[in-house]
């Protein structure tokens, strides 16, 4: 009898064919794998994502994944009072700047390439844009938006005049564009434009407020010789008559009020017509008459003392 076939012998030949295609598809598989991890060829003016792999005194190596590893300069990297601005580990975007021995990098043309198109952004939608006011120059004032410097005409800057230009250098400001001309680098910005827009929806509710017999806060904004204009808020202003500022006569309203004080007020009349507000202080104040009126009755004899004399009588 013949012995039993064993399982080797009666399993099918393994078909050349396919084992020749297993090996290509591996070995096309391992060049692939390869070539992912030869650095991928760069030219000056890319934009690249990178991670901070080492800190130098002057230089920093950043790694930018399967383009290789790459140096920036770490003046690059400070901000305006000299500090690194960046940690290892950190995530940045940079611009290539050469290509030659080594791959170099720059961080700050990539913030002012980021800052332009920001910029550009807002000029075409008309968004405002947040700067700093950095110093006075002539005719206006220097403005910076991250690493874009701007000019603001002082006659821009806001909606009444300033004795000292000085008091905004250091502020932080929202602006709106007014021209910008890349090819120039030429950036004309208005934070007094904004001012009015804000200063018009403020005058909206005030206006709201304004009705006989309210009772409102304002600002003097200037005094003259028959009395003061009151600033309600958002530009919308009455007048303060020297005869509605107290109950004894005022001689000097510059006396009882000054500019840029504030000062709580009764409107007493609005004349739609003319646009003009009347408003009262004294109004306010303890009626010196009605004590009077309880104690004093007609025919009673008084003694008093003359305080003033004029043409009609004492």
């Amino acid at each position: 009898m013949d012995a039993p076939q064993s399982d080797s012998e009666t399993d099918s030949p393994v078909n050349p064919e396919l084992e020749d295609d297993t090996s290509e598809e591996s070995e096309d598989f391992a060049a692939m794998f390869e070539a992912s991890l030869k650095p991928a060829s760069l030219r000056e003016g890319d934009s690249v994502e990178g991670e901070i792999v080492v800190l130098g005194a002057d230089v920093a190596f950043v790694d930018v994944g399967g383009k290789g590893e790459a140096t920036i300069d770490i003046a690059e990297l400070k901000d305006d009072e000299g500090d690194v601005e960046v940690e290892v580990g950190q995530k940045i975007t940079a611009v290539v700047v050469s290509t030659s021995n080594g791959i170099k990098l720059s961080h700050k043309l990539a913030r002012q390439a980021a800052t332009k198109e920001k910029l550009r952004q807002a000029s075409e939608t008309g968004l405002p844009v947040e700067g700093r006011v950095e110093q006075v120059i002539k005719g206006g004032y220097e403005i910076r938006f991250a690493g874009q410097r701007g000019f603001c005409p002082i006659s821009q800057m806001d909606t009444h005049y300033v004795d000292d230009p000085e008091v905004h250098v250091g502020k932080d400001y929202t602006f709106r564009i007014i021209e910008l001309d890349e090819d120039r680098d030429n950036l004309v910005v208005s934070r007094r434009a904004l001012l009015a827009e804000e200063e018009k929806e403020r005058a909206e509710e005030v206006r709201k407020l304004v009705v006989q017999g309210a009772i409102l806060e304002g600002r003097v904004t200037s005094v003259t010789s028959y009395g003061a204009f009151v600033d309600l808020g958002g530009g919308v202003q009455g007048l303060l008559h020297v005869s509605e500022m107290g109950w004894s006569r005022v001689e000097d309203p510059a006396s009882v009020v000054k500019p840029g004080d504030t000062l709580t007020v009764k409107i007493l009349r609005i004349d739609e017509e003319k646009g003009r507000i009347a408003l009262g202080l004294k109004q306010l104040q303890a009626d010196p008459w009605s004590a009077v009126s309880s104690t004093h009755r007609v025919s009673q004899v008084l003694t008093g003392r003359v305080s003033r004399v004029a043409d009609f009588g004492a």
